[in-house]
């Protein structure tokens, strides 16, 4: 088993994960109150859109399960289920950046495995004085909270605000951008990003809704081991 890391580092570690983190809150919450009115929209029961957002804690397979509500279960289960594949690659590498670890605390790690905490510790494993596990706590303390507050707010409000008024589409983008480009700082990084893109290009076609991210995720992942240099 690992050791613990000293409480200062432990503390410090937890405030920097926080103070990395906000930039997240302010995007991640417009993206639950995004959800939040869609899903209250579906006239399903108030409490539906909380209880989704408080397990679920998936921001694409969310809004997945929003937009073929109606399709049926079969659909909504492959949607999903494409969307919920990319996490694995994610828990291997995250397994192997904490180390040895206590199973209550993988779990903990597990409960909030998102691409947007998950590229903060990424970033955050390369610096030696990081208590990592104290680090992602904070993160996704950060994301739980503003995921759930904007899911609350957008299904209060209900059908009152136009979700596409607060431009959902752009902030897609610029959030992914702003997590993705910061992390690349070599060749190898750049042809890893690069072949994740086009996979998801040629994917979009070919492939059912969703498993063009898990398509160009596990593309990215075969290119970043193959690619040593």
């Amino acid at each position: 088993m690992a050791p613990r890391a000293p409480l200062n580092r432990t503390r410090s570690s937890f405030l920097r994960g926080l103070r990395d983190a906000a930039p997240i809150f302010v995007a991640v919450g417009a993206f639950g109150m995004v959800f939040g009115l869609l899903a209250a929209q579906l006239g399903g029961p108030p409490w539906l859109p909380f209880a989704m957002s408080a397990i679920v804690i998936s921001g694409a397979a969310q809004f997945a399960m929003v937009a073929l509500w109606g399709a049926g279960t079969l659909p909504i289960l492959i949607a999903v289920l494409g969307l919920s594949l990319r996490h694995l690659p994610m828990a291997v590498r995250l397994s192997d950046l904490i180390g040895q670890r206590t199973l209550l605390t993988r779990l903990g790690l597990s409960y909030v495995l998102t691409d947007e905490t998950f590229g903060l510790a990424l970033a955050a494993s390369e610096r030696d004085d990081v208590d990592l596990v104290a680090y992602k706590a904070a993160a996704d303390l950060m994301l739980w909270v503003s995921w759930i507050g904007g899911t609350l707010l957008g299904a209060g409000a209900g059908a009152t605000i136009d979700p596409g008024a607060i431009g959902a589409d752009v902030l897609f983008a610029v959030l992914f951008l702003s997590l993705g480009v910061p992390l690349i700082r070599s060749r190898r990084d750049a042809g890893v990003a690069v072949a994740a893109a086009v996979c998801a290009l040629i994917a979009i076609p070919l492939l059912p809704d969703a498993w063009e991210i898990t398509g160009a995720a596990f593309t990215a992942a075969a290119v970043g081991t193959v690619w040593r240099g």
